[in-house]
C-alpha cells in the first residue's frame, strides 16, 4: 500500500498548493509524499527490464506534464519528472563500470548543478534523496543519512551561520514508514496507464478545475 499512499499524498499536496495555499498544515503532506513516491520510482526502475525505454517514457511524460505545471505553479520550476529523469541518468552513470569513479562523480555533479540552475522541482536535494533510496532504503542507516541530508539542505543557513527548524524535516516520517513496513516484491499492482499517466492527467484536471473556479 506504499504505492497508493504515495499517489494519494501527492494529490493532496497539489490540491493544497492550488486551492488552499494559506493552510500551512497541508504542506506536511508532500514532505511525507515525496520519499514514498521516490521509493516507488526506484522500485520500478529496479524491476523494469528496459531502463532506456523507462527513461524515454519519463522524458515524454515530463514534457507533457510541464504544460499544466507551468500554469498551475506560475512558471516557477520544471516538474518533478525532470528531476526523476536526472536521477535515472545518475544511476546509469553509477552502474556503468566502464566509467572511471572520479568521472562518474564529475558527471553527477554536473547534473546536480544543472538541476539547481534550471530550477528543477526541489533541485539537487531530490536527486540525492532518490540516489540514497536506491542504495540504502532497506537499511536502518538510510534514516540517519536522509536526516543529515535534509538538515544540511534545509536547516542550516550557511550565509549567516545559523540553524533553524524546517518543515522539510517531516519527510523523515516517510523513511520510518519504509523501514518498518514489510513490503513484498509486489505490494500492490497499478494499471500500466494509471502508473504513467496519473501525474500529467491529475495536473491537467486540477488546472481545469482551477480555471472553472477562477
Amino acid at each position: 500500500m506504499i504505492t497508493i499512499l504515495a499517489f494519494i499524498t501527492m494529490l493532496v499536496d497539489h490540491i493544497w498548493y492550488i486551492f488552499f495555499p494559506t493552510e500551512e498544515i497541508w504542506r506536511i503532506i508532500w514532505r511525507i509524499a515525496f520519499p514514498l513516491f521516490a521509493w516507488w520510482i526506484v522500485r520500478w526502475a529496479k524491476l523494469t527490464k528496459d531502463r532506456q525505454k523507462y527513461a524515454k517514457r519519463i522524458f515524454i511524460l515530463a514534457i507533457i506534464s510541464q504544460i499544466p505545471a507551468f500554469f498551475l505553479f506560475w512558471f516557477e520550476f520544471y516538474n518533478v519528472l525532470f528531476t526523476l529523469l536526472f536521477w535515472l541518468l545518475s544511476i546509469f552513470i553509477i552502474e556503468n563500470k566502464k566509467i572511471n569513479n572520479y568521472f562518474q562523480i564529475l558527471i553527477i555533479a554536473i547534473l546536480l548543478i544543472i538541476a539547481q540552475y534550471l530550477n528543477f522541482d526541489y533541485w539537487a536535494y531530490w536527486i540525492l534523496t532518490i540516489i540514497l533510496i536506491y542504495f540504502f532504503w532497506q537499511q536502518k542507516k538510510s534514516i540517519l543519512f536522509f536526516t543529515l541530508l535534509t538538515f544540511l539542505f534545509w536547516c542550516i543557513d550557511f550565509k549567516n551561520f545559523s540553524l533553524h527548524f524546517s518543515i522539510e524535516l517531516y519527510s523523515i516520517i516517510s523513511f520510518l514508514i519504509l523501514y518498518f513496513t514489510q513490503i513484498q516484491k509486489y505490494d500492490f499492482k497499478i494499471n500500466f496507464y494509471i502508473k504513467y499517466w496519473f501525474y500529467p492527467f491529475h495536473l491537467a484536471l486540477l488546472y481545469g478545475i482551477y480555471l472553472i473556479m477562477k
